[in-house]
């Protein structure tokens, strides 16, 4: 079979009958959605993963009866495609070349893609370019979207939308004015969310609080406060002395009415919050080694030398408090060896520095000894400054044990006997409060914005922002949640840690594309707070488009009606306003809503608490999934890298059914997904066994059946279980489960019943395979719709009904009998393997144990099932005692396995086992062999003796 022109065939025909696009009516409906793609370039496989799990539940859900409406649309708020378009206009080499590698995957023309290209120039060109082209790669991976209702995020219809989602925040108070920390791209002067920072959707930036200590210094004529920030304030008290980088670029600042050093970073972005700042002078970091300082409680301690320090992360000087802080106590210990260094400062006297610092315990931690510092570096084997992965996670462990567990010792003066969490905080506020600090904003990593500015944290006047601690909507945001079914379930409880410190978030900027601030229009509204309740509008917009209503009358009042139910007051007429509203009654609320990870922190939270504001209870979302991560080749995808899959050259390469066998059976949803050339190909090998068995078996329906048989019943039972257990891991989002059972695990029972079945058995069957393409259709969708009309089925296999249980065909006897008889074969073969270069074999005896030790263990697993939780006997006697760790639970679950007479099965299927494995094949009971191995034989694990 052309799987490439199968699949084609197959998705010209499901738009032609318009097989995803459904209507509003009685039949019970579910409402779908994953986030709409960002428009500015090319979808990758991370993409492709989402959207075929996404596919898999829609398609599943379509098959058990309901109504599904999975719809898609574009975004295209914020800067990038703007940065897009500035970089084409201003002739940028980087973002020509890169965009005409775009281009180069759809067109083949060098001139048509030049002339594509330059007219990028124009940001809708690049909007209208690829969200065609996403279209495509979509309908090109057989994903079952409706794409009937298309949008964009820029589109009148929509503006007028998000204007009434703001009025909507106004109106409650969770719109807020005022002057906040926020991240700002100092090339663009303006504010950015995640959507605007590179990576920033998988690499998130956080804003950081640091407090700014200020030490006093004086020497050589210089006179000020040298800054040192930190996030754990309340170690002051054990302050041994200061870091600088002497490498590094320091400057001598007028900040406000006082004279800073810092490093030539830090002045550029404490101007940026609310300070102003004039630099006088440079230094270099070498300049204040061997000087002294004189922190805010009155210490004096030395300035050293330490090439760790970052000079573009917060101040540029890090004080030092070696007990209770990783880096510094391996840095002291680094410096003290450090020979070189030593000897170019020895003008200050650098060693006898070193050798006086003395660590200061000031907190009392249980576990650990005097220096809490000291034995996290010993325990995670850290010998310098740069294991900086190892240096990460021991302070990470040591802050997160010294926050929850840690007490104030006496030298932390009036906060002595204090916890940490309460120190900390207390701590902060008065040295802000006495002036001896300040609050210092940072970025929580090195970043730069889409159009290549560098991302600081700044304080704007007039900033617009989302209340999320306004009063009412945090608690309406949790109840909320409560109600969600959110699977992984562990990501339930993140959700909750990230509302429990959502705060004040900008949701507006002076530069972008997207809706304007309705009541302030100077103001664009940011790309995470747009695209929150936009499912709503899927609901309505065909019907808005339908009946040509002007993007003038979408206002207040008529979204007031349609979403909320209150009174009309426009000049639509009241029978298409109810039309409309229907359409919303009908679908809302979201049923489910699948995504990547990576938005759990942002998009989903914001989406919870945009519902909880908005709507009625009753049309809150349902239920969020979540996937990981894709990795390629082993490593993060990344431009720089080279190692990024496009989704289009995956279907060029691959073709859409393999690659989604081999996402959605490779990883589960909590678990990144590796994607690997190389293991596309054996997956390939398997879909054609597939094929194979598809063309072999259905020319036989219609066929004379015969005579019910052992084989027939194990594999008619065989499938059964399959559509029952299926259904069971479609239903628990357990997908991969899904395609290792119905896929991979059915297609060897049916090779095994191929090898040993005779003609008229193989006519019985035919049936279980139609029923077994019906179970395989959400997953490989093309191939089945083409075997399903090859077998006469009449209509869509992705329409026919999902296969009913015969509960009667099960026969758990029968399973166990083959099970048994399949296990033999691969136990066999794996030792004839093994012993095949040793010597040549002829025959293999197989002795089943005896029925006294099938009694016994019988007794055993009843005794260890009786029990509220399955238990494993105790039992002294090696042999059970190992053969009940390997088998016991397998047993409890399957009891049939203890049923089988296995010397009757065994002699019966001999010719078949003699056929496979090319020996000659003999079979007895353990209480006649002579064989001494017979003592090893156990129930459902035969000895086997090959010779």
């Amino acid at each position: 079979m052309d799987f490439a022109s199968v699949e084609k065939k197959w998705q010209e025909r499901w738009a032609k009958e318009k097989a995803f696009e459904p209507t509003a009516g009685a039949k019970k409906k579910f409402f779908f959605t994953v986030p709409y793609p960002y428009v500015s370039g090319n979808l990758h496989v991370g993409h492709g993963r989402t959207y075929a799990i996404g596919d898999v539940i829609a398609r599943y859900k379509r098959m058990r009866g309901y109504n599904v409406l999975w719809p898609m649309a574009f975004h295209i708020t914020g800067t990038p495609v703007l940065a897009v378009s500035q970089k084409i206009k201003s002739r940028d080499p980087g973002a020509i070349s890169m965009y005409r590698a775009y281009v180069g995957v759809y067109e083949k023309d060098a001139r048509k893609i030049d002339e594509i290209v330059d007219s990028f120039a124009d940001p809708w060109n690049v909007v209208n370019y690829f969200s065609k082209k996403i279209v495509l790669d979509f309908s090109r991976m057989g994903f079952s979207l409706d794409f009937t209702r298309q949008f964009t995020s820029g589109d009148e219809e929509y503006n007028r939308f998000v204007e009434w989602q703001f009025f909507k925040y106004e109106e409650k108070g969770f719109l807020t004015q005022g002057s906040y920390p926020i991240l700002f791209d100092t090339q663009e002067k303006n504010a950015v969310g995640e959507d605007d920072i590179k990576d920033g959707d998988t690499e998130p930036v956080e804003l950081r609080k640091f407090v700014g200590l200020k030490s006093k210094f004086s020497a050589d004529g210089e006179e000020g406060f040298i800054v040192s920030a930190t996030l754990r304030p309340e170690t002051v008290f054990g302050i041994t002395n200061v870091f600088v980088n002497p490498r590094a670029k320091y400057v001598k600042a007028r900040v406000g009415g006082e004279v800073f050093f810092v490093s030539a970073q830090a002045a550029e972005k404490l101007s940026f919050q609310h300070h102003s700042v004039h630099v006088e002078k440079e230094f270099d970091g070498g300049f204040f080694v061997g000087k002294f300082v004189e922190t805010p409680l009155q210490q004096r301690v030395p300035i050293l030398p330490a090439e760790f320090v970052d000079a573009d992360n917060a101040s540029g000087f890090v004080h030092s408090v070696p007990a209770h802080s990783v880096a510094d106590w391996i840095a002291l210990d680094e410096l003290k060896k450090d020979e070189k260094t030593l000897k170019k400062f020895e003008g200050v006297k650098l060693k006898d520095l070193v050798e006086a610092v003395k660590p200061v315990s000031l907190i009392k931690l249980e576990g650990f000894g005097e220096f809490p510092a000291k034995d996290m570096s010993e325990q995670f084997k850290i010998m310098n400054t740069r294991e900086k992965q190892k240096l990460e996670k021991a302070t990470q462990h040591l802050y997160k044990a010294e926050f929850y567990g840690g007490v104030m010792k006496e030298n932390a003066m009036g906060f002595a006997g204090k916890t940490v969490v309460e120190a900390k905080e207390e701590v902060s506020e008065w040295l802000v409060r006495d002036r001896k600090a300040f609050w210092f904003y940072e970025t929580s990593r090195p970043a730069v914005s889409r159009a290549g500015g560098k991302v600081v944290v700044a304080i704007l006047p007039d900033q617009w922002f989302l209340d999320f601690n306004a009063k009412g909507w945090k608690e309406a945001a949790f109840e909320c949640l409560g109600e969600i079914t959110v699977f992984p379930s562990a990501y339930k409880k993140q959700f909750e840690d990230v509302f429990n410190w959502l705060d004040k978030r900008p949701c507006a900027r002076r530069r972008g594309l997207g809706t304007k601030l309705p009541f302030n229009k100077e103001w664009i509204i940011e790309s995470l707070s747009d695209s929150t309740i936009y499912m709503a509008l899927y609901t309505v917009i065909k019907k808005i488009k339908e009946h040509k209503i002007k993007p003038e009358f979408l206002d207040e009042s008529f979204f007031d009606f349609v979403f909320l139910g209150k009174r009309y007051d426009g000049i639509i007429s009241p029978k298409i306003m109810a039309e409309v509203r229907g359409e919303f009654l009908y679908w809302y609320p979201n049923d489910q809503r699948h995504t990547a990870i990576a938005h759990l922190t942002n998009h989903l939270s914001f989406f919870i608490f945009a519902h909880a504001a908005i709507f009625e209870k009753r049309h809150w979302p349902k239920a969020i999934t979540l996937n990981e991560m894709v990795l390629s080749e082993g490593g993060k995808m990344s431009k720089s890298k080279g190692n990024v899959i496009l989704l289009n050259s995956v279907a060029d390469q691959y073709g859409a059914d393999l690659f989604r066998l081999y996402c959605i059976g490779t990883a589960d949803f909590a678990s990144a997904l590796d994607f690997r050339r190389k293991d596309l190909e054996p997956m390939r090998k398997t879909l054609l066994k597939f094929e194979v068995l598809c063309e072999k078996y259905l020319p036989l329906l219609g066929e004379s059946e015969g005579k019910k048989t052992h084989l027939t019943k194990w594999i008619a039972s065989k499938l059964e279980s399959c559509v029952k257990e299926s259904a069971k891991n479609l239903d628990e989002f357990a997908l991969r489960d899904y395609v290792q059972s119905a896929f991979f695990k059915m297609l060897r029972d049916l090779e095994y019943f191929d090898a040993r079945a005779s003609g008229e058995e193989r006519a019985a069957v035919a049936k279980c395979v139609l029923k077994w393409i019906r179970i395989l259709s959400p997953l490989v969708p093309h191939a089945c719709e083409e075997f399903w009309e090859r077998a006469g089925q009449k209509g869509l296999c992705s329409l026919a009904d999902w296969p009913e249980v015969d509960e009667r065909k099960i026969d758990l006897g029968a399973e166990a009998g083959e099970d048994f008889v399949q296990s033999v074969l691969e136990d066999v073969r794996s030792i004839a393997s093994l012993l095949s270069g040793k010597r040549k074999l002829s025959r293999v005896k197989i002795i089943v144990a005896s029925k006294q030790k099938r009694d016994f263990v019988k007794k055993l697993v009843e005794e260890g099932r009786s029990a509220e939780k399955a238990v494993i006997p105790v039992i002294e006697e090696e042999l059970y005692k190992k053969y009940l760790e390997k088998t016991f639970f397998e047993l409890v679950a399957k009891p049939a396995y203890l049923e089988v007479d296995e010397e009757k099965i065994l002699k019966s299927s001999a010719g078949f086992l003699e056929k496979q494995l090319g020996l000659k094949v003999e079979v007895e009971a353990e209480e006649k062999s002579k064989e001494e191995k017979a003592q090893r034989a156990m129930p459902f694990r035969p000895a086997l003796v090959l010779s």
